[in-house]
């Protein structure tokens, strides 16, 4: 049996539309002798090469017009060599899937994905990219990201895991076996093999270092004193890790006092040493779990989920945050994880919790579990204000999916759920929307006078479960904000219902506890914002300079409209102009971008002038995992472009000292905020005031506040002229 270490670059992600543009490839003997060895360049023969893409792979037009060949000459040699070997490689589906949709059969091969078996046997790697994985373990990589070079460091990585295997634990490798011996995986045969070691490794899995506590104002902590259980301390925060420290802070000396806290925040990784309280969703069900190990002759994918959670549990792992789920493993979860919060396993968390004198929670979970006695004596730390008030706005939503019926087995449910959608579209969302579906998500409210109980008729054959009952009751029903959205790329159909009453109820139930909210926006005089959408209004505001940003704000003349055609064109020749006149052994560039469309378009358009300056890409998550972050570091980049919804502890790191914003950062819009926008209108408010402004200064503050290094931010958005830009800028600035 032969080993086909393997890897190609391509134009793009699409097997079908897009072009392989390098084939690279080594055969190895079971012995490990090199038999065969193959690189070449190939001419696109689909897609053809962008400069997005060079930057990827660092193959470049110059490059395939000298050494390239035609798809076509090459297609019987890699074939002949690949011959029946075993292929291997990380992610190696991928590759697998774009040599068959190029001609190249290797259907019937056996593969090994390493990827695959990193994911299972490593717990907590800081990412399991091959770039990131060879730098930490010293695997040969040459040059990240082409073929050759990937495949050098994959045959390292292969061997690493032979041993890693061979070295777990024999206890866990008997469970292995034992559920593998009724699998068809062929990476199976590495856990057969395997020897094993009689003692078992420590089932705790290391922690984070203690996060470094910076000093704050010594006047936060005569204010600490003087609130009373009625009232809420105001204190406005500054750069998110600073922040984070004085937040872990005032819990440590609140602790010091006997008294416990819960830090409530979106950014629980900025929280890495206090305990988390979980929601039952992220544990593991030992029950289900148990009867996933019965199963036979299941896939590759769920084959290798079922062994990264067995290997987890047992280390006595019981949160998904360390199981390091993948892609579509999330909807393998949903068969194993806990749904009850009356669950054993939940009951005991939440008792093993109680004795922490600091706990965290995402602000979603705090609502949907603040009333256990576990949260009643504790002090409230609210992180980011703003987004609290947000996840308090939409909590008592409810959203119910009509995709299950109609991706039904049941060709019955499935033809029933695709009327009752036909004719919901054309009879309700169509006329609201006086045109015709177009390939975009389309979302609209449900005005009371518009009767949609007539439909019930037509979702009840779908049967009796609780989301039909629910759906039901929201088409039967006039009361609340009622809304539908639906999406033409899979046909889905959402409908969703939110009470008044019950938000009001959430804001009621917040009196209870001791607040300390940590806020970004510059509040109005009458503090709408809290007392509108938390209920709060009595309490102390702390403002210092200490606490507010140093980041100066600078504007170029001649903005060109957001609307116009050209406004691409002159944010690409702006930030290029910036990158030329800051960008140097000392100064470092970051641009945050509205889309990754966005980034892309006008990286395209610089690259050619910004070769000498190192550039990193990153989209909404860093590719590879978070561990990339810092590699910007090791591989000296100049500048790194990114898009609005990246935010990582690990940017403060980065010493990044001029910030390139492109747009204000609006959230998207959602019928329910359309309706409180009319309420508060009858009402005589403002909703753009008291909510729109407050919103938006936080999602840029939040956005900023990342880079702690960057001295100037440089804004091209030019509705900064606007009089609802110049009061959200100066929320921010001052």
């Amino acid at each position: 049996m032969n080993y086909c270490f393997l890897d190609l670059e391509t134009t793009g992600l699409d097997p079908q539309k897009d072009s392989i543009i390098e084939i690279s490839l080594i055969v190895k003997n079971k012995t490990g002798a090199t038999l065969e060895s193959y690189d070449e360049v190939i001419i696109p023969s689909k897609t053809p090469l962008t400069p997005y893409v060079t930057h990827l792979t660092g193959i470049s037009e110059k490059e395939i017009s000298e050494r390239g060949n035609v798809l076509s000459t090459v297609q019987k040699i890699v074939q002949t060599k690949i011959a029946d070997s075993v292929i291997v490689g990380h992610n190696i589906d991928f590759d697998i899937q774009f040599l068959i949709a190029n001609g190249i059969d290797v259907s019937h091969n056996s593969r090994i994905d390493t990827h695959e078996l990193i994911r299972i046997i490593s717990v907590n790697e800081e990412s399991y990219s091959l770039e990131v994985l060879s730098q930490k373990y010293g695997f040969t990589h040459t040059t990240a990201h082409r073929a050759m070079s990937d495949v050098e460091a994959c045959i390292d990585l292969f061997y690493f895991l032979q041993k890693r295997i061979d070295s777990l634990p024999q206890e866990f490798l008997e469970k292995a076996r034992e559920f593998l011996q009724h699998q068809t995986w062929f990476a199976k045969e590495l856990f057969k093999n395997a020897k094993g070691v009689p003692t078992a490794p420590s089932k705790k899995i290391a922690t984070s270092v203690e996060e470094n506590l910076l000093p704050f104002p010594p006047k936060v902590l005569s204010l600490l004193e003087k609130v009373s259980k009625e009232k809420s301390l105001f204190i406005r925060q500054q750069d998110s890790l600073s922040s984070a420290s004085l937040v872990l802070s005032l819990a440590q000396k609140f602790s010091k006092e006997h008294q416990k806290t819960l830090i409530i925040s979106p950014k629980l990784d900025f929280f890495s040493s206090v305990k988390k309280f979980p929601t039952p969703e992220v544990l593991l069900d030992p029950e289900k779990f148990s009867e996933w190990g019965l199963k036979k002759n299941i896939d590759d994918g769920r084959t290798v989920f079922y062994l990264q959670c067995l290997f987890r549990q047992f280390l006595e792992i019981r949160g998904v945050f360390d199981f390091n789920l993948f892609a579509g493993q999330r909807d393998y979860w949903a068969e194993v994880c806990i749904t009850d919060p009356n669950h054993s396993v939940f009951q005991k968390i939440t008792q093993e919790r109680e004795s922490e004198d600091i706990l965290a929670i995402s602000p979603s979970a705090f609502f949907r579990f603040h009333e256990l006695d576990i949260f009643r004596e504790r002090i409230l730390l609210i992180d980011e204000g703003e987004l609290f008030a947000e996840k308090l706005l939409f909590s008592p939503t409810k959203e119910h999916s009509l995709l299950p019926y109609l991706n039904s087995e049941n060709n019955t449910i499935a033809t029933s759920a695709h009327f009752f959608v036909t004719n919901f579209c054309r009879e309700v969302i169509e006329p609201q929307l006086q045109h015709g579906i177009g390939p975009f998500p389309e979302k609209i409210l449900i005005s009371s006078d518009n009767n949609v109980s007539r439909f019930v008729e037509q979702i009840s054959p779908l049967g009796a479960d609780a989301e039909i009952s629910a759906l039901i009751a929201i088409l039967s029903k006039n009361s609340g904000t009622r809304w539908a959205r639906y999406f033409p790329d899979n046909g889905n159909l959402l409908l969703g219902i939110w009470h008044a009453e019950d938000w009001r109820n959430l804001k009621q139930s917040l009196h209870q506890f001791r607040k300390i909210f940590f806020y970004r926006h510059k509040p109005s005089e009458s503090n709408a914002f809290f007392r509108v959408f938390t209920g709060c209004q009595e309490g102390i505001w702390y403002e210092d300079q200490a606490l507010e940003t140093q980041k100066k704000l600078e504007i170029p003349e001649n903005l060109v409209s957001a609307n116009s055609p050209e406004f691409g064109t002159f944010c690409a020749e702006k930030i290029l102009e910036i990158a030329k006149e800051n960008v140097d052994k000392d100064h470092f560039l970051a641009v945050n971008f509205s889309s990754l469309e966005t980034l892309r378009k006008i990286y395209s358009d610089i690259f050619q002038q910004l070769l000498e300056c190192r550039i990193s890409l990153l989209g909404e998550k860093a590719s590879g995992g978070d561990g990339k972050l810092l590699q910007f570091i090791q591989q000296e980049s100049r500048m790194v472009l990114f898009t609005q919804k990246l935010i990582h502890p690990d940017f403060s790191r980065l010493p990044f000292t001029h910030l390139v914003i492109q747009k204000f950062p609006f959230s998207p819009p959602h019928p329910l905020l359309e309706e409180i926008e009319r309420v508060m209108k009858d009402s005589g408010q403002s909703f753009w005031d008291t909510w729109t402004i407050p919103q938006t200064a936080s999602n840029i503050s939040r956005r900023i506040s990342v880079f702690p290094h960057a001295k100037k931010v440089i804004w091209l958005d030019p509705r900064e002229n606007s009089s609802w830009g110049k009061t959200i800028l100066d929320s921010i600035f001052g």
